[in-house]
């Protein structure tokens, strides 16, 4: 029941939740609705000042297309002609130049006037320059790229034809000074600002601490503005939205001109059009956090009685896995933990005494195991009184070998029962020849190198020798590559195999057989050493040398030099 009331106050704890999720999803709707406002009046904006700059370039565009209204202008008398460009000059102080050429687009003589205050007789050929790449192919009123003079003003010129057939051509430069000034004063806000960029991306005017002529394509608005007159180039374009990452979020708004190809950009910080909620969301974070507090003082109070009893559950667990079986928690509570606590302790007992029993069966049947091995090693080296207890002999130096090459203890249990059933084979080979008291002949030979693989047909079907099947089999391998059965060679013989074979050889070297008497110590590791890398693995020698070394017994008859652990 206790455990049920404190279930029950964390669960009114997670009531907060709710509370949290309805604030913020009010404080997100009138984040939005704000947005939306910001963005229309972005809109509105950029409208009027498309308005304001398409007026600006369209009064001294026709005060400049003008003389192309007057009857006959090019058949005027050049004297006349002069009066109207100086008229336009004199009229618009925005227009800095005007050129008139031919119908073949050479230059008239005498017929270029300038503002000699705001354009040097220098700039005058790139005036010039600039009017005749806008002649090519001119059915209309066209612009060409904004020029910036070294003081920072920026400076467009436009040519049109005249008369149909065209009669001639007239071009002009315009300054944009006044745009530039009304454009840098215009704000958005406290941080907004206006700009009007080129179809290249390029800042014509504006504030916001842009430069002339700086580059803003990687701006996101400027960004998707570009795309858009890509797609559609001659479409007056509007649109208005957010843009950018989160942090630098902007709400934007652009509008195209009709000609030339700029726009009207209006950026401001999307942070801006939250301040009307900025105090709804200290209010919610205040709430939120008195409740936090008054949830976190609750839960620490009344999970303590039940985080201390599952600490101890988990630790007794962890100690049951790693086998302490018996181990007890003390749960003094009379809850469901209480119960849960008891529980656990009984379970404990039970495994520690279901692994003694384990254990005990193990033991007899692992004892059961090796005395079945040891029978059957025994049966055949009762065959020959001096190969009598060869096989437990290499069964224990193998292990001592497998220890010093630090393998683990389930290998050296393996290699004890590969050492013992290494010559398991001998049962398959006459008595004639395995009982014989001189040299084998050739043919005898070839019959005794069969004892490994008989051996390995033994064992075969006895699944828990599977792991030894190497031992019986390979023993005989040659580092070289010379032995048999199967003609392995270095590496490509199992280790275990290589460590059989070694223990072989030292104790055919140190037992006493018919062709041969047991051989002192010094002589059967000199021997070891003249077949390592030959017959034996040179690692394998190494370690029976530094086994022998540790234990520092020396040979006496046909005895191993060592006391070897079974």
């Amino acid at each position: 029941m206790r455990l049920f009331k404190t279930i029950l106050l964390l669960m009114l704890v997670a009531s907060l939740v709710p509370t949290v999720m309805v604030g913020l999803l009010s404080v997100s709707d009138t984040r939005e609705l704000l947005v939306r406002d910001a963005q229309e009046l972005a809109q509105e904006r950029v409208k009027q000042l498309k308005l304001k700059a398409e007026g600006f370039l369209a009064e001294p565009t026709r005060a400049v297309m003008g003389m192309a209204r007057v009857p006959n202008f090019f058949a005027l008398p050049l004297e006349q002609q002069q009066t109207y460009l100086r008229a336009v000059l004199n009229q618009r102080r925005e227009v800095q130049a005007i050129t008139l050429f031919g119908p073949g687009g050479k230059r008239l003589p005498g017929l270029q006037a300038f503002a000699v205050s705001d354009v040097p007789p220098t700039a005058l050929a790139e005036h010039e320059a600039r009017a005749v790449g806008l002649l090519e192919g001119l059915s209309g009123l066209r612009y060409a790229d904004v020029v910036w003079r070294p003081s920072g003003e920026a400076v467009v010129t436009f040519a049109f034809p005249v008369g149909e057939p065209t009669k001639g051509y007239i071009s002009a430069d315009v300054s944009l000074v006044e745009l530039q000034t009304m454009l840098a004063q215009e704000r958005v806000g406290s941080t907004g600002f206006v700009y009007l960029a080129d179809a290249k991306g390029h800042v014509l005017a504006g504030g916001g601490g842009l430069v002339a002529n700086q580059d803003v394509s990687g701006r996101p608005v400027v960004a998707h503005l570009l795309q858009g007159v890509a797609r559609t180039p001659d479409t007056d374009i509007l649109h208005v939205g957010n843009f950018g990452e989160t942090d630098d979020a902007v709400v934007a708004a652009y509008a195209t001109l009709a000609d030339p190809h700029w726009a009207i950009v209006s950026e401001q910080p999307v942070a801006l059009a939250y301040k009307q909620v900025e105090t709804m969301e200290r209010r919610l974070l205040l709430t939120v956090l008195t409740a936090t507090l008054v949830a976190l003082g609750l839960a620490a109070f009344f999970s303590r009685s039940v985080t201390r009893p599952l600490k101890g559950f988990t630790q007794g667990a962890l100690e049951l896995a790693q086998g302490k079986f018996g181990l007890e928690v003390n749960v003094p509570q009379k809850n469901e933990l209480g119960e849960l606590a008891r529980t656990f302790n009984y379970m404990s007992k039970q495994l520690l005494a279901y692994d003694h029993e384990n254990r005990g069966l193990y033991e007899s049947l692992e004892q059961g195991y090796l005395e079945t091995i040891v029978a059957l090693a025994n049966s055949i080296d009762s065959k020959d009184s001096y190969t009598r207890g060869h096989s437990q002999r290499v069964g224990d130096v193998a292990v001592e070998i497998g220890r010093e090459l630090a393998l683990s203890e389930r290998e050296l249990k393996q290699l004890q029962f590969g050492g013992i059933l290494h010559d398991i084979g001998k049962i398959g080979i006459v008595e004639s020849i395995l009982c014989k008291q001189s040299r084998l002949t050739d043919e005898e030979m070839a019959i005794m190198r069969e004892h490994p693989a008989i051996g390995d047909s033994i064992i075969k079907p006895i699944s828990f020798l599977q792991a030894m099947r190497s031992c019986v089999r390979s023993h005989h391998e040659r580092w070289d590559g010379t032995g048999y059965p199967d003609g392995l060679k270095g590496e490509d013989i199992p280790l275990l195999a290589r460590i059989v074979g070694c223990a072989d050889t030292f104790d055919a070297c140190t037992s006493t057989r018919p062709y041969q008497k047991a051989m002192p110590l010094e002589k059967a590791m000199e021997i070891l050493d003249n077949l390592s890398g030959k017959q034996l693995d040179p690692a394998v020698v190494s370690a029976l040398r530094r086994v022998l070394e540790k234990k520092g017994v020396r040979v006496e008859g046909h005895r191993l030099p060592v006391k070897l652990a079974s």
